[in-house]
C-alpha cells in the first residue's frame, strides 16, 4: 500500500474507531463502503488491496460531506523540491563560510576543512551505529536529534490547525461524539507515529543533500577566495614536532595525493614551512609555502570524505524512502484491522430464507438481509425459497430447499400459527435430514418466528396469549437442538439478548445451531 492509500485509510480509520461515532459517517456508511469494496475485488486481492479500495469508496461519500476532509488528504506532506532546496542552502553556507580563515597565512593543522571532514566522519560513525541498533527487535522506529526534528516537519499541520479552530466543539446533533478537530488531531498523531521509518528516510536524505552542499560550496569558496588573495601556508604547535606532523599529514591527505598525482612535502619542507613566535612572517624561498596545492588537496579530501559518502548514503535514503513510500506499513494485527480483514477472507454467505404457509413481505426480507449481512458480510444475498404449504410433505421441494450447498437455512414461521410436532416439527426434522445426508455436517439451521400480525392482535389485549404462543414455539425448537429467533418486520428486538446471541453465531462453523432461546 503506498503512501496516498494509506492516509485514505488511517484517515477513515479516525472515523470508524470514534466513540461515539460521529455523524459524518455511521454504521450504515461503514457497512455501503465494505460491500462496495467486496463487490469489487479481484481474484487476487490482498489485504492491503482491499483496505485501499474500501477506504477510497468511503471518502467518495465522506468528502463531499466535509471540506476538511479533503483538505486533510490534499495537504502534501513531502515536496519533491525540497531537495534541490537543501543542496542549495549547503552550498550558500559553504560559500559564505570561510575556510581558509581571515589572515593569508594558513595553518596547515587547523584549517576549517579538517573540522568539516571530522564532522562528517563523525556522521557517518552515528549512522553505522544507528542502522546496527535498528536490527534489534526493541528499537524505536522515531528519529532523533535533528534528524527527528526535521522528520517531524515534513507533517506540518499548521495551516490544518488554522482552518480547523472553528472546529473544535462538538457537533450539534451529538453532543457526546467527538469533536471534528479532536479527530483530525488524533490521526495526526497516529499518522506521525506510522510514518516515523518514511519521515525519517526523508530526513536523513535532505540532511545529506545539505552536507554534501556544504561540502561543494566550501571547496567553490577555496578556488574563488584564491583567485583574488594570495594565501600561504605554514604551522605550528607546542607539542607536535616536524615528523609528527609530517606522518599526520601524509597520512590524511595521501588518497587525494595519489588520486591528483600531487607530491606531498617531506620532513624537511615542512620544517622551513614552521612559523616561530615574533619572527617576521616572509615568503618562503622557492615558493614551497604557496597554498594552491594544498587547496587541491583538501578539496580532493573533501569529495573523498564528504562529498562521495554523502551521496552514497543520500542515495541509499531516497531508496529507502521510495520503498517505504510504496509499501506503507499499517498495523494490520490491530482489532479494527483484523475484522475488516475477516470481511475480507469469509467466503461468501448463501443463506436461505424458507417461508412455510405464508409468503414473506418484501420489506420484511429487505430488513431480515440487512440484518444477516452485518453478522455473515456485505458480498451476502439471501435467497428466498418459495412458500411451503401447510403440511406439505414434497421430497422434491425439500432437496430443492439445500441445493446449491446453502451455508444457512432459515425457516420462517408466523406467531399466528400454532406450533404441532406432527406437522411443523417433522418438516423440520425432515429438512435437518436433506441437509445433512449420511450424517454429514449440514448447514446451520435456524427457526425465524415472525410476530408482527399476532403482536398487532394481542400485545395489548392479551400479553400473556402472546407469551404462551413464543413458549411453544420454543419448545419446538428445543426439541430439535434449533436456534429459535423472534422477529418483528424481520428484524429482533434491540433488547432481546437471547435472539442476538443467537444471531451472534451466525458466523461460526457449519453444523447445527446450539439451543437458543426466545424472549
Amino acid at each position: 500500500m503506498d503512501e496516498t492509500n494509506a492516509r485514505q485509510v488511517l484517515l477513515l480509520r479516525a472515523f470508524e474507531t470514534a466513540r461515539p461515532a460521529h455523524p459524518l459517517w455511521g454504521e450504515d456508511d461503514r457497512r455501503w463502503a465494505s460491500r462496495v469494496a467486496l463487490e469489487e475485488a479481484p481474484a487476487d486481492d490482498t489485504p492491503e488491496r482491499f483496505l485501499a479500495r474500501r477506504a477510497a469508496a468511503a471518502l467518495r461519500r465522506l468528502g463531499p460531506r466535509e471540506s476538511h476532509v479533503r483538505d486533510w488528504l490534499a495537504h502534501p506532506l513531502w515536496h519533491g523540491r525540497w531537495m534541490p532546496a537543501a543542496l542549495g542552502l549547503g552550498l550558500m553556507l559553504g560559500l559564505v563560510a570561510d575556510a581558509l580563515g581571515p589572515a593569508h597565512r594558513i595553518s596547515l593543522l587547523a584549517p576549517p576543512v579538517w573540522a568539516l571532514v571530522l564532522w562528517n566522519l563523525g556522521v557517518i560513525v552515528l549512522v553505522l551505529l544507528r542502522g546496527l541498533l535498528a536490527l534489534r527487535p526493541s528499537a524505536s522506529p522515531q528519529p532523533g536529534g535533528l534528524r527527528g526534528w526535521l522528520a517531524r516537519r515534513t507533517l506540518d499541520l499548521r495551516s490544518l490547525r488554522r482552518t480547523r479552530r472553528d472546529e473544535r466543539r462538538p457537533p450539534p446533533d451529538a453532543p457526546d461524539a467527538p469533536s471534528l478537530a479532536s479527530l483530525l488531531d488524533t490521526l495526526a498523531v497516529q499518522w506521525l507515529s506510522l510514518s516515523a521509518p518514511l519521515a525519517g528516510a526523508r530526513a536523513a536524505l535532505l540532511l545529506h543533500l545539505g552536507a554534501i552542499g556544504v561540502a561543494l560550496g566550501v571547496i567553490a569558496s577555496l578556488y574563488l577566495r584564491g583567485l583574488v588573495l594570495d594565501y600561504r601556508v605554514g604551522w605550528s604547535s607546542t607539542f607536535l614536532d616536524t615528523g609528527t606532523v609530517h606522518q599526520a599529514l601524509s597520512l590524511l591527505l595521501e588518497p587525494a595525493a595519489r588520486l591528483s598525482g600531487l607530491s606531498l612535502p617531506d620532513a624537511a619542507t615542512l620544517a622551513a614551512l614552521r612559523l616561530t613566535e615574533g619572527a617576521p612572517v616572509l615568503p618562503a624561498p622557492g615558493g614551497i609555502d604557496t597554498a594552491a596545492p594544498w587547496i587541491h588537496l583538501w578539496s580532493i579530501t573533501l569529495v573523498l570524505a564528504v562529498v562521495l559518502p554523502r551521496a552514497l548514503l543520500a542515495l541509499l535514503a531516497a531508496l529507502q524512502a521510495g520503498w517505504l513510500a510504496r509499501r506503507f506499513p499499517l498495523p494490520l494485527t490491530e482489532p479494527y484491522f483484523r475484522e475488516l480483514l475477516g470481511q475480507q477472507r469469509r467466503e461468501a454467505a448463501r443463506p436461505v430464507l424458507l417461508p412455510y404457509a405464508q409468503p414473506a413481505e418484501p420489506a420484511r426480507v429487505a430488513a431480515l438481509t440487512d440484518l444477516l449481512r452485518r453478522q455473515l458480510g456485505e458480498t451476502l444475498a439471501l435467497q428466498v425459497a418459495p412458500v411451503r404449504a401447510y403440511g406439505s410433505e414434497d421430497e422434491t421441494a425439500l432437496q430443492a430447499s439445500v441445493a446449491g450447498s446453502p451455508s444457512l437455512l432459515l425457516p420462517l414461521f408466523d406467531l399466528s400459527a400454532t406450533p404441532e410436532a406432527e406437522i411443523h416439527g417433522r418438516w423440520l426434522r425432515a429438512l435437518m435430514n436433506a441437509s445433512a445426508p449420511g450424517g454429514r455436517p449440514g448447514p446451520r439451521i435456524v427457526m425465524l418466528v415472525e410476530d408482527s400480525s399476532f403482536a398487532a392482535r394481542f400485545a395489548a389485549s392479551a400479553p400473556e396469549r402472546l407469551a404462551q404462543r413464543l413458549q411453544a414455539w420454543q419448545a419446538l425448537a428445543d426439541s430439535l437442538g434449533l436456534g429459535c429467533v423472534r422477529l418483528h418486520e424481520g428484524r429482533p428486538a434491540a433488547d432481546d439478548t437471547a435472539a442476538q446471541a443467537v444471531l451472534a453465531g451466525l458466523s461460526g462453523a457449519s453444523g447445527l445451531q446450539p439451543e437458543g432461546a426466545l424472549a
